[in-house]
């Protein structure tokens, strides 16, 4: 950041294989493509020392774990590069596992991005597949066909990620991008149902086309908003066999001044709260020609306005209700995001029992 008097200036600064052949002036490009020899290696700037003369950056790749460096300005080259941590591998299992970022399209044009995952020694074969997303919204296509992420990112797991499937032999669809667009005067979430189903049969059907996904044996899932999503892909498509849908919101009305971001309230935007409430569409679900059974997991004390613990205990008696196999797992003490040892090692059990079918199939 430049602070002057007047204004306030933003530089980005990166390192990235240049996309293009022959020599490149990356001084005249506006967020220039700097050239580099670590063709398989991402950079990026941590902080700026407070002698000016240095900068801290992390490097990694997907088989090297992120460490640090100290590195001082203007000398270049790796001799000017120290390096400060040198953390081994946190997960083995999942070494082999790759990582690909891959592209496709929906039926509107619109570009889509997903991180595939494939479990070490790929033998070629179609392979259950677990979609894992969350929905954002945007204001034009161009910005929601932004790539996001980069290929070079080390391959590693927190609790929450799916990515630990591909170590069980899974094929695994993460961050699949699903963005709900309102061009002009449009609101977004006007179709919010049509364009998460454009979105997830684009990647449905792009993983197939691969050869990597049994379309068979997928499965959909997500937290919170993720959650809401998996509600209404199993409610309005046969794509999917299961769902995972951990502390979500199914009941719009529960939410009457806004939501996510719904700026509208109920009286202004009320066919709209209704239809994106997924409990109004669990008949539809249950006549579907592929009926997606349903796991439900939620902390008890919940304190997210939006998803308290009665959403997925009324979804969960409608689901009932209409003959649609489902389980409800209540954590107990657990809030919005889940923090005890012993409630994610239970998630982890409930999650692998409920897709265990896919497997067998």
């Amino acid at each position: 950041m430049d602070f002057g008097s007047e204004e306030v200036k933003t530089t980005r600064l990166w390192r990235c294989t240049a996309p293009v052949e022959g020599e490149l002036d990356a001084s005249k490009e506006v967020n220039g493509v700097l050239p580099t020899d670590r063709k398989d290696i991402y950079e990026s700037l941590v902080c700026v020392l407070p002698d000016n003369d240095s900068i801290m950056i992390s490097r990694e790749s997907k088989t090297t774990p992120r460490n640090y460096y100290l590195s001082k300005l203007g000398d270049g080259g790796d001799e000017a590069n120290i390096q400060v941590t040198n953390f081994e591998h946190p997960q083995p299992d999942l070494l082999g596992v790759t990582k690909e970022l891959v592209q496709y399209k929906r039926d509107d044009g619109v570009e889509l991005t997903a991180n595939l995952y494939l479990p070490a020694n790929y033998d070629g074969t179609p392979l259950p597949t677990l979609f894992w997303a969350y929905p954002r919204e945007f204001k034009d296509s161009k910005a929601a066909g932004q790539v996001k992420g980069s290929k070079h990112l080390f391959v590693s797991a927190h609790w929450a990620s799916p990515i630990h499937w591909a170590a069980k032999g899974w094929c695994v669809f993460d961050n699949f991008a699903l963005p709900v667009i309102g061009e002009g005067d449009a609101q977004p979430n006007d179709t919010f149902i049509e364009q998460i189903v454009s979105g997830a049969t684009a990647a449905v059907e792009y993983a197939v086309s691969r050869g990597v996904c049994d379309k068979d044996r997928c499965a959909v899932g997500g937290h919170s908003y993720g959650s809401f999503m998996t509600a209404h892909l199993l409610s309005h498509t046969s794509l999917f066999s299961a769902g995972i849908g951990r502390s979500g919101a199914f009941n719009r009305t529960l939410t009457p001044m806004s939501f996510q971001s719904e700026d509208r309230s109920i009286w202004e935007a009320r066919d709209t709260y209704i239809t994106m409430s997924p409990l109004m569409h669990v008949k539809k679900m249950s006549e579907q020609e592929r009926v997606g059974k349903m796991l439900l997991i939620h902390g008890e004390a919940d304190e997210n306005s939006g998803t308290h613990p009665m959403q997925s205990e009324r979804y969960f008696a409608a689901l009932k209700a209409f003959g649609i196999e489902s389980k409800l797992v209540m954590l107990p003490h657990e809030r919005h995001s889940y923090r005890a040892r012993e409630s994610i090692l239970h998630m982890a059990y409930e999650q692998e029992a409920w897709l265990k079918s896919l497997e067998d199939k």
